[in-house]
């Protein structure tokens, strides 16, 4: 029975792929890794897919990341340089 709900996941992560949904397969993928650690073949499409995500822009080296995690990336970085900006004059008016 165990092996029947692999096989379905499996084959529910070559229909996303089939479909050219990604992210999904790569999802499913990283599941099945979780769950059959020793399996190479799990391990090749997730390396596979991560590759493709990379190269297509969908993920960072470091994994993916949500539209609202870009987003409070983006306003922490106009943050700290606003900080900066402030601690630069601060600086020449001291000088």
């Amino acid at each position: 029975m165990d092996n029947e709900a692999n096989i379905a996941t499996e084959t529910l992560a070559a229909l996303y792929l089939k479909g050219e949904n990604i992210e999904k397969a790569y999802e499913i993928y990283q599941q099945l890794l979780k769950q059959n650690p020793t399996n190479t073949k799990f391990r090749e499409k997730v390396r596979e897919l991560e590759l493709r995500l990379r190269e297509s822009g969908r993920v960072s080296p470091g994994g993916s990341k949500s539209p609202k995690q870009k987003v409070d990336i983006e306003h922490t970085i106009r943050k700290l340089r606003q900080w900066l900006n402030q601690i630069q004059k601060a600086r020449k008016r001291s000088m």
